[in-house]
């Protein structure tokens, strides 16, 4: 944070000063840019996980199926393997070479925004998931059972009963997902072979590659504040953390 607004720097032994002249990169192309795409991935990323991960967190929740357990485990183990590992597979199979051809399927994604919504998807989906998951498990089944009494239609009960009290879940599952598609930054590098600069990519840029420290100070502390606002927005519609996972 002190190089974002001094000329305070660990790579260099410089005289110590105040100033903002970190702050002009908010106004370059290249952030402009990086910001767009981001917001963009971000969003095709948050709506299809939606569109996939309701109705699976909804089956999940009405299943009696005894290995209900097994599917729930099915959905975790990936979010424990390393992320980098799950990157570069997906990496290898987007190549026209790949252990798909096997199976008579050659697929020529790489560096294309197909590549970069799928690797996505895969990887945040089940962030999308388990908050939708965990408040439709706790639904009051009493408040369906009267929805039945009164003749409500099975879009009916969906659209006036359960739907309005999952609105937590969806929240929390919009914002876990949305948030880190924003600023990953080995997901695009390697998918989209260097051709898609996302906040992330810029951070890493500037700090490894530059070397401008406070320009990439001044760009994480952009997402540190927008991640304190996110925050707080969850808080509002999930004040006892019944949903983060």
């Amino acid at each position: 944070m002190l190089s974002a607004f001094s000329t305070y720097s660990i790579l260099r032994d410089v005289p110590f000063a105040f100033e903002g002249d970190a702050l002009s990169v908010l106004q370059t192309d290249v952030f402009i840019q990086a910001f767009l795409s981001s917001l963009k991935f971000a969003g095709y990323v948050t709506v299809i996980s939606l569109l996939i991960g309701y109705p699976v967190a909804y089956a999940l929740s009405q299943s009696r199926s005894p290995y209900k357990r097994l599917y729930i485990l099915a959905l975790i183990i990936p979010v424990w393997s390393n992320m980098l590992l799950r990157i570069i597979a997906f990496e290898k199979l987007f190549y026209p070479d790949s252990i798909l051809n096997m199976f008579g399927i050659s697929l020529d994604l790489i560096g294309t925004d197909w590549a970069i919504v799928i690797g996505m998807v895969s990887i945040y989906l089940p962030f999308m998931i388990f908050p939708i998951y965990a408040v439709l498990e706790k639904l009051d089944q009493r408040l369906l059972e009267a929805a039945y009494d009164l003749y409500a239609n099975p879009f009916k009960r969906f659209l006036h009963v359960i739907l309005p009290l999952s609105t937590g879940g969806i929240i929390s599952g919009i914002l876990m997902t949305a948030l880190p598609a924003m600023t990953t930054f080995a997901l695009p590098e390697r998918l989209s072979a260097g051709n898609t600069i996302l906040l992330g990519n810029l951070i890493e840029n500037y700090v490894m590659r530059t070397a401008q420290i406070d320009l990439a100070s001044v760009i994480a502390l952009g997402l540190l504040i927008l991640m304190v606002g996110i925050y707080r927005v969850l808080l509002r519609f999930d004040a006892e953390g019944e949903t983060l996972v």
